[in-house]
């Protein structure tokens, strides 16, 4: 790979006057960088794959049987590194380690920039199932020589153009459709979604699509004529009722005769939500769904993207004094308007207003779901429990190790996610770690944070000499420290929609002299184990895939008719 030495001298190449190329010059100047880019990529992969070396070698042994084994935590060291998360981080590790030791003929283009990332990811993925050393190591020889002649394929054309090699020199080696029941999943949230929304992407078999299709059809398809709602709307709302346990979707006509429109649309106490507000924000919400309700009964004909007599629920009277309507609330969208077939039952937790309040209300944030802009959280209002979360400022130290329900809540809509480098396990799934371990480190916000469960046991395991540090500021920020040194500074969560509740805790201790605890020698007995190491259920998963190709294996060789 050459001398990495003076590759970050903290230089990148001048930016130069693009307007003065011309078209070719452009064409040549995005080949060449996306070359510079592959091999880039080729080099980051390789550093990522000697660091797993090392961390996974023998002297790790004892912990392969840790649930944060050896492998999960030098992932997390290098997500933390890159800002990523640590499967990211051990996908890409693994990626580097297969190139260095299954593929290096491979890896010498990559290196080069002749090939492209998703091109490695591709040939990595379809050639796992080679095991024997002499076939993978024919495997790569036969992919270096000829990747380079096939030109611009399509991922399809890719894939077989692999799988022809991968073929020829072990026929029980090919990736067949069967294996996608293993990768059958359902997954959440896209950078491209909008505010308040969150979208939904699933595989699953044929079969069980057409169930959930011809489900969610069939109560799209329920109410009446009138219901004001697009069939789109309908589809989103029955696949949430469907999810809640709800069996019918409630028309929104104004039909008196409507069936359809009698159903009962709450949903069982089987989800709760939890949406972090200030109170200003909630008060606005009110407001705005009592002024819609209010402009549908008055002008009941007049169709300006709310609906034409639907009333949002009523809120609940609030135990502070009654709200001054926010001044030129914005009007709502269709779709914001009408109330939800399904509204769970949430706390929503409102940090108490600042003296000097703005003149714009922020928006709220539902935790695991991102920000929530004011019309969308009024129809949730109805069923909320609403709890004021006050900020404890220099209350002491409480006297045991759980926190308090009102301290527990301040921590979690102060941090709103896990506060490790890269995570973002909202806060109400995570556990509250004291910072400096308990008794020595106290029971106070100073010295409390989220983390997920995964990042709590890597800091517990993980400590001392050698391993992971912290220190927590009264504000709420974090600075881990690496076992190689490096520093990583995460903020918690509300810093930008919520800062109030940044404000300084008290200091427990002078900057720079938090108590240290030394790590027990035994600690490792109580470190949750897995049932399978990984290299075991790597070798499991690859030897019944295998098993899918003995049929194809066993007719290709017959001997010929002849």
């Amino acid at each position: 790979m050459g001398n990495f030495a003076h590759m970050f001298d903290g230089s990148l190449p001048e930016v130069i006057d693009l307007s003065a190329l011309d078209d070719a010059a452009l064409v040549d100047a995005a080949a060449g960088w996306a070359r510079t880019e592959n091999a880039a990529c080729a080099r980051k992969l390789a550093v990522m794959a000697e660091l797993f070396t090392r961390r996974t070698g023998l002297s790790a042994g004892e912990r392969e049987d840790w649930w944060v084994d050896p492998e999960a935590a030098v992932g997390a060291e290098l997500a933390a590194a890159q800002n990523v998360s640590t499967w990211m981080a051990l996908a890409q590790a693994h990626r580097g380690v297969v190139l260095a030791d299954r593929l290096p003929q491979v890896a010498a283009l990559f290196e080069a920039g002749l090939i492209s990332e998703p091109l490695v990811r591709a040939i990595e993925y379809r050639t796992l199932l080679v095991t024997d050393a002499e076939a993978i190591k024919q495997v790569d020889a036969l992919l270096a020589d000829q990747v380079m002649t096939w030109g611009p394929l399509s991922v399809r054309k890719t894939e077989q153009a692999i799988d022809a090699i991968v073929a020829w020199v072990d026929p029980g080696a090919l990736r067949r459709s069967r294996e996608m029941t293993c990768q059958r999943d359902v997954r959440f949230g896209s950078p491209s979604d909008e505010a308040g929304y969150t979208s939904m992407w699933a595989l699953l078999s044929a079969a069980d699509s057409e169930v959930v299709k011809q489900r969610v059809e069939q109560m799209a398809r329920s109410v009446c004529e009138d219901d004001p709602r697009t069939l789109g709307e309908r589809r989103s709302e029955a696949l949430t009722a469907i999810s809640a346990g709800i069996q019918q979707l409630a028309c929104q006509c104004e039909n008196t005769d409507c069936q359809a429109a009698q159903r009962d649309a709450t949903p069982p106490a089987t989800a709760v939500i939890h949406v972090v507000a200030e109170a200003a924000t909630v008060d606005a919400a009110r407001a705005e769904a009592a002024g819609l309700a209010t402009r549908a009964d008055a002008e009941p004909d007049i169709h300006d993207g709310a609906s034409d007599g639907d009333e949002l629920p009523s809120a609940k009277e609030p135990e502070v004094d009654d709200p001054v309507p926010a001044a030129g609330p914005t009007r709502l969208s269709e779709r914001a308007a009408l109330p939800p077939a399904f509204c769970p039952a949430l706390p929503a937790f409102c940090p108490a207003p600042a003296a000097a309040a703005s003149c714009s209300t922020r928006p709220a944030f539902v935790l695991g779901g991102g920000v929530l802009p004011t019309q969308l959280l009024a129809p949730l209002l109805e069923r909320a429990t609403v709890r004021e979360i006050r900020h404890p400022g220099d209350a002491p130290p409480e006297p045991r190790y759980t926190p308090s329900r009102a301290l527990a809540d301040f921590v979690r809509c102060r941090d709103l996610t896990c506060r490790w480098p890269g995570c973002d396990k909202p806060a109400d799934g995570c556990d509250l770690d004291h910072t400096v371990p308990y008794p020595i480190g106290r029971t106070h916000a100073s010295n409390l944070k989220c983390y997920c469960r995964f990042h709590h046991l890597l800091k517990t395991f993980y400590c001392g000499v050698g391993g992971w540090r912290e220190q927590q500021l009264p504000d709420g920020t974090l600075i881990l420290t690496s076992p190689t040194g490096h520093t990583y500074t995460t903020k918690p969560g509300s810093v930008l929609l919520f800062p109030t509740l940044c404000r300084p805790t008290g200091t427990l201790w002078a900057p720079g002299h938090e108590p240290t605890v030394n790590p027990k020698n035994n600690r490792g007995l109580m470190m949750p184990k897995r049932k399978r190491i990984r290299a075991e259920k790597l070798a499991r998963r690859i030897d019944a895939e295998r098993r899918l190709n003995d049929e194809y294996v066993a007719e290709r060789n017959k001997p010929p008719p002849f």
